[in-house]
């Protein structure tokens, strides 16, 4: 879960550059940064990465279904747009990370496969017991055919 912390740490300096306190040397530090990180934690070839780039840009609606604001000009505010992108972005690796650190791991046990073995060599030894039992009887001339109860015949109705 550090990586959740680290990934909540940089939304929190990514709201400094929100309300524009920040000179865009900083901002590229801070991109750099974020992308390193995003790197470090998904590894390459992940969306996520490519989604961060075009936010920096301010392209990335398309990419990680941000939506777009119905009564604001797109080409308005480009930097702010590109800002609250990149915070979206970092938003969707936070529930990503926190999405896998909430799935249960497996259990792996290593006495599974030997309880698989035992089962299967209990069901062989009752088929084998079962076996020589019916060629037991069937060697005395005993063996019986099953029998089927004689179904009822019902009254026709009129």
């Amino acid at each position: 879960m550090p990586d959740a912390l680290v990934f909540a740490a940089q939304i929190r300096k990514l709201e400094a550059f929100r309300h524009g306190q920040a000179e865009s040397t900083a901002l590229d530090e801070f991109d750099a940064e974020t992308e390193q990180l995003i790197l470090r934690t998904f590894r390459e070839g992940t969306h996520l990465l490519e989604a961060y780039g075009l936010a920096i840009m301010g392209e990335a609606e398309n990419i990680v279904n941000i939506p777009q604001q119905a009564q604001e000009d797109a080409a308005q505010d480009l930097p702010r747009m590109a800002i609250e992108q990149r915070r979206q972005v970092l938003e969707a690796c936070l529930a990503e990370l926190t999405m896998v650190a909430a799935q249960p791991k497996p259990k792996i046990s290593s006495r599974a496969p030997a309880k698989k073995a035992k089962k299967a060599t209990k069901t062989k030894l009752r088929a084998v017991k079962k076996m020589a039992a019916k060629k037991k009887r069937t060697a005395r001339g005993k063996a019986k055919k099953p029998t089927t109860a004689p179904k009822k015949k019902r009254a026709k109705r009129r």
